[in-house]
This record gives structure tokens, sequence and C-alpha cells, in this order.
């Protein structure tokens, strides 16, 4: 067979236009879609640098002039930049080349995966669509360590169908070492603990009445308790925390199971646009059908992993609903059933004219992807440099790293961007209203040694009368420029 007729060749292809594609743009700031978490990621491996290479204590720009110890997530990914900035300088294309490593190795293992469970053509159109996921490939270059998780994730599912197939003892501790690794990096990866129970019942129950398999299962959470243990001890000595178990805002509550705007949304924007794109959700939908239809022998292993991400969603039901990302175990077997679906439609071209167009259909809906797929990509790389200009400004006022208070929509990327450490104010409540409430929080953070205020403009035209004026009477305006607005603060009398 000549080389451009196997499936290994074009899935070599989609590596290199995938992967190419997310160069576009790559030396941009981390100012686009979830500026805010990477803001958080990249300040990590900058103190790491600056600060010593102590892994054991990750440090974030928030939460006073330092040190700020935070309880974080495991933070391999941020250490790994900050040893390669020893080679490269800090950079932030740093983080996003180490992204865009894992997110390449994320699309081998989807059709690898693809390959064991269904076959090779439905593994290739399974890849195509996992390609054209807005998000997935939005955070396959992000200053994040989801690539990562998810590539540890899939990696687990690899060696657990090899396992399934083979019964290589080898191959079960290597998907539970991947398992362990992916929760490290983020414990909401355990949720792939059921599938591995579900699937080991069901292929291979056997091997399931020694206690070996159960202990090594186990054993998956030793790391990720012992680091999580050590982190909350930071939490402990600091106040400063991800949200880590402080998770209020993502699991799920009874009004947000029973509120028909969870699953709109949901549908609508996190799966159909984000996550999927319209086509991709279609076909996916299809092929759950042709899976559930058609009998083979591991249409129950892409069912259970189908049916273990809905249920995390579920239980995560709030963070998915305000975080995209949160919806991205989904994305593999969906994108899976999809190209099944795809991978069927296409074979009926062959046969009569019913089958002709149903492979007709099936081509352009896969084509169609395409450009929904770069239309959302591209707005989430579109970047709000504003932060940048605000730390450039303050570098010709003050070359010392005077620490900073920042009054924006929360995120630290303004702190980071301003290359100091300090604290951040939100407009929440009656601080957008409330000049005496303002003087308490910059008086406290001003005797602690913050020495300027950064505002987004966008807050700042948020602000009352009497707000704005008592910035200007108390404090010495220095900008009012084009996306913020700056004052060197100063101890005064409370307005």
């Amino acid at each position: 067979m000549a080389f451009y007729r196997k499936a290994g060749f074009w899935v070599g292809v989609l590596a290199v236009v995938a992967v190419g594609h997310k160069f576009y743009g790559l030396d941009r700031p981390l100012l686009g879609h979830h500026a805010w978490r990477q803001a958080d990621t990249a300040a990590l491996a900058r103190n790491y640098h600056a600060g010593g290479m102590k892994f054991f204590y990750p440090q974030v720009d928030w939460g006073g002039p330092g040190p700020n110890y935070c309880e974080t997530e495991f933070p391999l990914y941020s250490y790994v930049a900050a040893a390669t900035y020893f080679l490269t300088g800090p950079a932030d294309v740093v983080g996003r080349v180490l992204s865009l490593a894992a997110y390449l190795l994320q699309l081998l293992l989807i059709y690898a995966i693809g390959k064991r469970l269904l076959n090779p053509r439905a593994a290739l159109a399974a890849a195509f669509l996992f390609a054209l996921s807005p998000v997935g490939g939005f955070m396959g270059r992000a200053f994040m360590p989801e690539s990562w998780r998810f590539a540890a994730s899939l990696g687990a599912v690899y060696f657990l169908c090899r396992w399934l197939e083979d019964r290589r003892t080898s191959d079960f501790f290597d998907a539970a070492a991947a398992l362990a690794l992916a929760a490290l990096l983020k414990p909401t990866a355990f949720h792939l603990l059921p599938l591995f129970v579900l699937l080991a019942l069901r292929y291979a129950r056997e091997e399931l009445r020694s206690p070996a398999p159960w202990l090594v299962l186990a054993g998956t959470f030793v790391p990720a308790a012992m680091w999580y243990w050590h982190a909350h001890r930071l939490f402990e000595r600091t106040g400063l925390t991800f949200g880590v178990w402080v998770a209020g805002d993502k699991w799920a509550t009874a009004e947000t199971l029973l509120s028909v705007d969870f699953y709109r949304k949901m549908l609508t924007e996190n799966l159909a646009a984000n996550v999927l794109t319209i086509p991709g959700l279609i076909l996916a939908v299809a092929g759950v059908v042709l899976l559930v239809a058609h009998r083979s022998r591991y249409r129950f292993a892409l069912l259970a992993w189908l049916g273990v991400a809905v249920g995390y969603l579920l239980v995560l039901a709030r963070g998915a609903y305000y975080h995209d990302y949160y919806a991205l175990p989904l994305l593999a077997p969906a994108a899976l059933a999809g190209g099944y679906a795809a991978s069927e439609g296409l074979k009926l071209f062959r046969r009569n004219v019913p089958g002709k167009a149903a492979a007709v259909v099936t081509g352009l809906a896969l084509a169609a992807a395409v450009p929904a797929f770069t239309g959302k990509f591209r707005s989430f790389i579109r970047v709000n440099e504003a932060p940048l200009r605000a730390g450039e400004y303050l570098l010709t006022v003050d070359r010392e790293g005077a620490p900073i208070v920042t009054y924006n929509d929360g995120g630290p990327q303004w702190l980071y961007y301003c290359g100091r450490k300090g604290w951040i104010l939100s407009p929440k409540g009656p601080l957008a209203e409330d000049a005496a409430l303002m003087d308490d929080f910059l008086q406290r953070y001003y005797a602690e040694g913050a020495r300027y205020l950064v505002v987004d403009i966008n807050y700042y035209g948020l602000m009352s009368n009497d707000l704005q004026r008592y910035l200007d009477e108390a404090h010495e305006r220095l900008a009012l420029r084009e996306g913020f607005a700056a004052w060197r603060l100063a101890a005064a009398a409370k307005p």
C-alpha cells in the first residue's frame, strides 16, 4: 500500500499542521483567554527562577511584598519552565512551547487509543476533530499545566487499553503512574479511577481477584496526598491559595443541576462553541448512537469513558459552567465517538445514492468544523495589552520594583506584567463607590510597602465621582492613559 494511503501518514501531516498552526501569535503576551490563570502559572516560574529554585515553595505575585508562598497544584510545569529560563532567559514563549509538546503528545495518543478501541480511519477522524477543538487548541499553547495534565490522563487511558488487550503487568503500572502524575498536576484527574474499575470489571475480571491491581490503584493517591498536604501547610502559613480545596465555586449544587441555563450554556457555548464546535458535537452524538447500535468488542470502553466524563461535568457543574476548560475531559472520548461516526459515514460513499449522500454530509460536517475552530481560536488569542503598557510606564517612574496595588477584575496579570509583588483589589460590593473603604485598604497596604496604585481603565470609569476625587486629592495621579490609570500612594488622612 502506498504510504499516502495509510492513516499513520495522515496523522503525521495532521500533527504538523495542528502544532504549526499554534505558533501563530506565539510571542503575544499572556493577555488573551484565561489571562488570570496563565499569569499565575507564569509568575510561579518567574519567582522560582529569581528565588533560588525552591521547588517546595511556589510563590505568587499577589498577597503582599513577599515571600508569597501559595497552596497550588503540583508545580512541575512551572518549575521546568523556570529551569529552562537559565538557558533562554525569562520568556512567556517557553511555557507555551512546553504546552505545545504535550499537545502534540495528546494528538498522537488520541490516534493510538482510537486504533485500539475502533479502527485506524476512525482514529484519524477522531484526531482531526480533537485538533479542531478551540479551547483544546488554546490550552495546547497556554502557559498553564492543563496540557501536561491531559497528556498524562490520555497516557493513563492508553496504557489501560494496552493492559486490557495484552494483560502485561507493566502496562497497568504505567497506566497507574500516568494517572498519579495527572492527579498531581490536577486532582480532578482522579475522575478516571471509575473508568479503570469499570473496564477492568468488564474485560479483566480475573485479574481483579488479586489484591495487586487494587493496591496499585490505591497507590496513585500517595503522591497527590503528600504534595497537597504540604501545599495546605503553606496555605495555613500564608493564607494564599489557588483554591485547590476551597472549591465552593466549582462543585455542583441542586440549584445548578436543576437550572435550564446550566444545560443551555454547557450545550450551546462550552461544548458546541468552545470544546467541540457544532459539527463536532453533531458527529459525537451520532457516534454515540452508532456505538449503542453496533456490536463491537470495545464499544463499552468508549461509552464508559463518555459516561465517566459526563459524570465529572455534573459533579463539577459550577466549575464547568464558569470555566470552559473544565469541560475538556469530555473532549477525547467525544472526539473518538465523532471519529467513529465520521468513518462509518464516509464508508457509505461506495454504496447506493442515499449512502453517497450520507457520506457527502459527513464530509461537509468535517469541513465545516475548520472555520468554526478558526474563528473561535482567534478570539481566544486576542489580547488586551493594558497591563503590559502599565508595566512599561511604571518602569519610567520607579526602577526599584516597589510593591503596587492593582484594581481590576481580580486577575494577577497586572502584577505579572508590572513585574512587581503586591495586592489585588476587585471592584466588588461597595469598593467601587466607598472612598473611606478604599482608603482603609490603601493605607493598610501602604504601611506594608505599597507605593503605587494601578487601575484598569474599564473599572476606573465605573468608580463613583467621590472615589475618583478621593484618589486625586489623597494621592498623586501619575497617568490617565489608554487602558490604565496610575497614582503614587501617600499616607493621607481618611476622606
